[in-house]
């Protein structure tokens, strides 16, 4: 479990490098930042729809109300957002999970596409790795939260934090049902499956960088 946190720690940083790597080289290309913006947005609109898909539809969940949803980017200031949501204000647990959900939501969907692709578990090479190998590159690398889906979390942390300092002061305990739930070897197998997931995509974003990073000297 500590090794998919690794993983996903160090993917988000490569997820970063990738997207500036890729933006650089086109705008080498193209000499123009509007078509930068446009080609990087349709490279990574599989990713894309996922993401705000996913706020949209935790938001609902949640019984948040939700308005516009846009796939296309759009430049406000500096600033580009190749996609977004409208989902109106709500407290901060609400909030954050709704902003967390193209991570909750990719998670699930890249370990739904191994199960749906390879349900016997049986690997060969074939049309459905190049497909799952994709979409795991386009999902792996849009699943991130940014800085404005995260407005709800400091406050968030901080109740967290607070429940967690009580938990320790008054010596209370998990219930076993909860931690039966976490060591069951269903859930630490799909851990493991993870961990290899993330692992490959890390080396698929170094690869991938490295790569593109040839043709920018």
């Amino acid at each position: 479990m500590i090794l998919f946190f690794i993983e996903f720690a160090l993917i988000f940083f490569l997820s970063r490098e990738v997207s500036k790597t890729v933006s650089q080289l086109l705008l080498k290309i193209t000499r123009s930042h509007k078509a930068t913006i446009h080609m990087l947005s349709f490279m990574f609109l599989p990713g894309v729809i996922l993401h705000e898909l996913s706020h949209w539809i935790m938001a609902n969940i949640l019984f948040v109300r939700t308005g516009t949803i846009e796939f296309m980017p759009k430049i406000h200031d500096n600033k580009v957002k190749l996609g977004s949501v409208a989902v109106a204000k709500t407290d901060p647990f609400r909030r954050f999970f709704i902003g967390v959900a193209p991570i909750i939501i990719g998670l699930i969907t890249i370990f739904g596409m191994y199960i749906t692709l390879f349900p016997d578990s049986s690997i060969i090479f074939s049309w459905k790795i190049l497909l799952f190998l994709y979409l795991l590159f386009e999902i792996g690398n849009t699943m991130y939260s940014s800085s404005k889906d995260m407005e709800g979390a400091l406050v968030f942390f901080i109740i967290v934090a607070i429940f967690v300092l009580l938990y320790f002061l008054f010596g209370l305990h998990l219930p076993p049902v909860l931690i039966r739930a976490v060591t069951s070897e269903v859930v630490q197998n799909i851990f493991q499956k993870m961990d290899i997931f993330l692992g490959i995509l890390a080396g698929i974003n170094i690869l991938f960088t490295g790569f593109l990073k040839f043709f920018l000297r």
